[in-house]
């Protein structure tokens, strides 16, 4: 590594030492595990897969972990002991010694760094140096003991702890530290007799200790561990409340192979996978099975992405009925070359992967289709990957608008749908040439829903022509349920003299019934009208629309009405535009963003990513619409004069906005 401009400078002064707030790291920390699971399953995800890196025997043999829940008086110590190991090896550093990635030889000091990894190609299974403070955050003291005693005979013992601005280690060689850790443990514990390495999380949290009397930390291991359990016969004991119990495979993990009348099954086996122009993975195996007779556990639902023999996350098929998608479980594994380059997209704690990147996401697809491919030859299942794109689509519309509606609702910017004002409505400006479509008669007065059995009627309009000129227009005016066409009304010319309008098209009416309409959802009329002019044939004129939500709720009130999935031409550069309800059935601004945009591309395979999309472009919108009333709201304080307050007063509010939705605030 080259010199840094400061390196020369810190030759000559002593810099003052940088103060960090340790309890809130550690907690930041267990946040972070929180939010995919427990304290107590990230404990023994951590702890398996430290050991398991550091067996001696590749295919595990003589290898054994053992968790010891030691209780008595007012101290209780959970024990987490490995043998057939290497133990802790390397020297005890000084803080100059960690200027470089560490060998794998310096277990001790990688164990006792902070945020410390190892080079690529000494790459353990526990890789971002991370996992050990959940042990620190798993203790009601912020303490833990470890103690190793290595081949050579070597035993030392240390510990780490947390104080308000320390996170301070110590540790003692040989009887010294024997003598250390029977006076710190009162007796209870003995020093390591067996060479490997133990932890020892003092006064573990409540959590940990009602999972393991529940055994559900049990289930915890099998669930995560259960190919290294299968395929080595990993030997993983828990110890506690008088009783010992060897880790076995989840039930359902002994997964079958034939099918049967109420089980089928999908095994692909080895073999190299294409997933796109320039991205190619070798399959180890993967298994599907579908249980008929009950739903998979929450914890194994699903396909489990493996890697090393580590269940990482899972895949669900989102989209197919709930009853096909909860009985469905399984698990894929790769090729080493694949597993080592997913590893840069994993998460940090070992319970994700970013699917926004390349090959995650590819991967994911992959365990899509093959889903789908097996719900529909296997189960019967009539949905097209088509059909599951527009659902994906209407969901994030649906997560992005409820998202925003929530934040402008609680500040009292808009109305969006249902009962109340919104000033006068209709077209800032009206055309000349305009589709007049009436409101929707629907079962109940300002509400959107209808059921089935329910009649929405009314469905009429006429055309508009307040020009000097008379026109002629081809006239399409229809029902959709995203880009689906469920009826036509009208697709036919239409000749409307000047300043006049034209008889009224319909009336029509729907009669929503399961046999016909698709599914649950948000239905539209759409009614456009198309020039036949020959200076500008084709171009549209207008549009309406007017929408009911069939067997489900619309969205919450708020500043926005709906979004609207628009392809705009390939050479235009516009990524959305607002358009505005008329006064009727449906009140708020209307979000068009384009799907042939290139940043639509680039998120439309994700949930999250569309949602995400939809409510960036749907929060600057926000702020463009405070920003133009008499009485501002989120500008409130700011200079409008000043672009340059705006413009920062602008980020932080897009800023909290997506903050707020991915913590699940709105």
């Amino acid at each position: 590594m080259s010199p840094r401009l400061i390196d020369t400078f810190l030759e000559n002064v002593i810099p003052r030492r940088t103060v960090r707030n340790w309890p809130s790291e550690i907690a930041a920390i267990v946040d972070g595990y929180r939010s995919y699971t427990t304290i107590s399953h990230a404990v023994q995800k951590d702890a398996v897969q430290n050991s398991w890196s550091a067996r001696m025997n590749r295919r595990g043999r003589g290898w054994k972990l053992t968790f010891d829940l030691v209780m008595s008086g007012r101290n209780t110590f959970l024990q987490i002991i490995d043998e057939g190991t290497t133990g802790l090896t390397g020297r005890i550093l000084t803080p100059e010694e960690y200027g470089t990635d560490l060998p794998s030889e310096e277990r001790w000091g990688r164990f006792e760094g902070v945020a410390f990894t190892q080079p690529r190609g000494d790459r353990t299974l526990g890789s971002r140096g991370r996992g050990k403070f959940i042990f620190v955050g798993a203790s009601k003291e912020y303490t833990v003991l470890y103690d190793t005693l290595r081949r050579d005979g070597t035993y030392r013992l240390g510990f780490r702890t947390v104080t308000r601005t320390e996170s301070p280690v110590y540790s003692r060689d040989g009887d010294g530290g024997r003598e250390m850790l029977v006076e710190m443990t009162g007796g209870l514990i003995s020093p390591l007799d067996t060479v490997g390495t133990r932890v020892i999380i003092v006064n573990p949290v409540d959590e940990i200790i009602e999972d393991i009397r529940t055994g559900r930390f049990i289930r915890h291991i099998g669930e995560t561990w259960w190919e290294i359990i299968s395929k080595h016969n990993a030997a993983i004991v828990v110890r506690a409340f008088d009783n010992e119990n060897a880790v076995t495979i989840p039930e359902e993990f002994i997964l079958p192979t034939q099918d049967t009348n109420g089980i089928k099954t999908f095994v692909r086996p080895a073999g190299r996978i294409r997933l796109g122009p320039a991205t190619e993975i070798k399959l180890k195996k993967l298994h599907i099975v579908y249980n008929r007779e009950s739903p998979a556990p929450e914890d194994i639902s699903g396909i489990a992405i493996q890697r090393d023999g580590m269940k990482i996350c899972s895949v669900k098929l989102r989209y197919i009925a709930r009853e096909i998608a909860d009985k469905i479980h399984g698990y894929i594994t790769l090729d080493a070359e694949t597993e080592e380059a997913l590893l840069a997209d994993e998460g940090i704690e070992h319970y994700s992967y970013d699917f926004r990147r390349a090959l995650p996401g590819a991967v994911k697809r992959f365990i899509e289709d093959e889903l789908l491919r097996f719900a529909q030859d296997k189960l019967g299942y009539g949905v097209d990957a088509r059909e599951i794109r527009r659902q994906q689509q209407r969901e994030a519309e649906r997560m992005a608008l409820s998202a925003i509606n929530s934040f402008t609702r609680v500040l009292g910017i808009g109305m969006g749908p249902g009962v109340g004002p919104r000033g006068t409505g209709g077209e800032r400006t009206p055309r000349d040439v305009r589709i007049q479509l009436d409101d929707l008669g629907l079962p109940r007065p300002h509400d959107l829903r209808v059921n089935y059995g329910e009649t929405v009627g009314n469905i009429k309009l006429r055309i508009v022509n307040d020009s000097d000129e008379d026109i002629e227009l081809r006239l399409r005016f229809f029902l959709r349920y995203f880009d689906q066409v469920i009826r036509t009304y009208a697709d036919e010319d239409i000749a409307v003299s000047s300043n006049s309008y034209s008889p009224f098209v319909g009336p029509f009416e729907e009669y929503p019934i399961e046999s016909t309409y698709p599914s649950a959802g948000k239905y539209t009329v759409v009614a456009r009208i198309l020039s036949l002019r020959e200076d500008n044939k084709g171009i549209e004129l207008d549009r309406k629309t007017k929408g009911f939500y069939l067997e489900e709720d619309p969205p919450m009130r708020g500043l926005f009405e709906r979004c609207e999935a628009i392809g705009f031409p390939n050479d235009a550069p516009i990524k959305y535009w607002i358009g505005y309800s008329e006064i009727g059935s449906e009140r708020g601004l209307i979000l068009n963003y384009n799907v042939s945009h290139p940043t639509y591309d680039a998120v439309a395979e994700s949930l999250e990513d569309l949602a995400e999309h939809i409510l960036r472009i749907a929060s600057h919108e926000t702020c463009r619409y405070d920003l133009l009333q008499q009485n501002l709201i989120l500008f409130r304080d700011v200079n409008r004069e000043n672009p340059e307050e705006i413009l920062k007063r602008e980020r932080e509010i897009v800023g909290e906005i997506l903050y707020k939705f991915h913590r699940r605030e709105i």
